[in-house]
């Protein structure tokens, strides 16, 4: 049974880090913000998993083993929120997505081509850009007067 679990956890750990190169390949080969994006959270989502699931695979403390999930929960949470939050305000600094036309080469695509909906709600300020915040006077706290 030992064997059998060394086994798959050699294969999870070089299988992860096979995942993690891709990943880096892909974030230096992408052509716009949103493919490398894309290309970094194969390797989040695949590479770390399997990593960690070889990780577990070869532990014997049932201790390192709670740590070991709670890091992958923890960056499979915080990687979601972090690419849609850098899609976000990339969308809204102006970068468009290099999308293949009818002859198949890339041109930057507005987000009302892509999808209607998707063109309304880039149009719309984020809560940052609003300007409903009111400025901090010098010396502290804002005041309520």
């Amino acid at each position: 049974m030992d064997v059998l679990l060394d086994i798959i956890g050699w294969a999870a750990l070089l299988a992860g880090g096979f995942f993690c190169i891709v990943g880096a390949i892909g974030l230096n080969r992408m052509p716009d913000i949103f493919t490398r994006m894309h290309a970094t959270s194969v390797s989040d989502t695949m590479g770390v998993g399997l990593l960690v699931l070889g990780m577990l695979s070869q532990t014997t403390d049932w201790t390192v083993a709670v740590r070991l999930v709670i890091i992958l929960i923890v960056l499979y949470v915080t990687g979601a929120v972090a690419s849609h939050a850098l899609a976000r305000a990339a969308l809204h600094a102006g970068e468009k997505p290099l999308l293949a036309d009818e002859n198949g080469t890339l041109r930057a695509t507005a987000c009302g081509e892509v999808s209607e909906e998707l063109g309304l709600r880039v149009a719309q300020p984020l809560i940052s850009e609003s300007g409903d915040d009111a400025p901090v006077p010098e010396g502290g706290a804002p005041s309520n007067s």
